[in-house]
């Protein structure tokens, strides 16, 4: 058995959206593109989630630059946690609207 198929689905995910997300904006991702990535519809949907802190990510600021940053692997953590919670409610008929 491989190293891959030995890994937890949940860690396979995280690790092949960190791949993309990497690939696509470095390290470290912008306002920007954070709403986009985390599926809000604005910019300003997503600053309200953060000012309500709803969003389970370690965001930081940086001196001289505007916005909120998160690494990579943490977009990519929170992602695949959201998906796997979607599988369960969804395998134990839960529907969140």
């Amino acid at each position: 058995m491989s190293a891959m198929n030995e890994q937890n689905p949940i860690q396979h995910l995280t690790d092949e959206l960190e791949h993309d997300l990497t690939a696509r904006y470095g390290v470290m991702l912008g306002s920007n593109a954070l709403w986009r990535e985390l599926g809000f519809r604005s910019p300003a949907a997503f600053r309200v989630a953060l000012s309500r802190g709803m969003i389970d990510v370690p965001f930081f600021t940086l001196p001289n630059r505007r916005g909120r940053f998160a690494l990579a692997k943490d977009i990519a953590a929170w992602i695949a946690r959201q998906r796997h919670a979607a599988q369960i409610n969804e395998a134990d008929g839960v529907v969140d609207r």
